[in-house]
C-alpha cells in the first residue's frame, strides 16, 4: 500500500475556488483501480488549507492516478489559485 499526503493552500480569497475544483476530483479518482480511499480535508483553523488523505494499493496505481485526466485537469484549472503544494508519499514505517 502507498499512503499519500498532499496538502494544498489557496491564495487568500481564492478558497471557495480552490475548494470546488478540489472536491470535482473525488469521484472519478476513487472510481481509479488502485484506490483505497481519497479523503479531503479542510483546516477549521486555517481556512485556505486542504488535506487529501489518500490510500493506494501501489505506486503503480498512484502514478496511472498523477496521470489521470481529471487530476490533470484541476491541477491545471488551480495553477494561479495555489500558494503551496506539498505531496508526501509514505510507507507504512511498522
Amino acid at each position: 500500500m502507498v499512503k499519500v499526503i498532499a496538502v494544498l493552500t489557496a491564495q487568500e480569497g481564492h478558497e471557495e475556488k480552490l475548494f470546488e475544483a478540489l472536491k470535482s476530483v473525488i469521484e472519478p479518482t476513487r472510481a481509479e483501480p488502485g484506490c483505497f480511499h481519497y479523503d479531503l480535508y479542510r483546516d477549521p483553523k486555517t481556512p485556505t488549507r486542504f488535506v487529501f488523505d489518500e490510500a493506494w494499493e501501489s505506486a503503480e496505481h498512484l502514478a496511472a492516478h498523477a496521470r489521470s485526466a481529471h487530476l490533470t485537469a484541476m491541477r491545471e484549472a488551480t495553477k494561479d489559485i495555489l500558494a503551496s503544494r506539498e505531496v508526501f508519499v509514505l510507507d507504512r514505517a511498522s
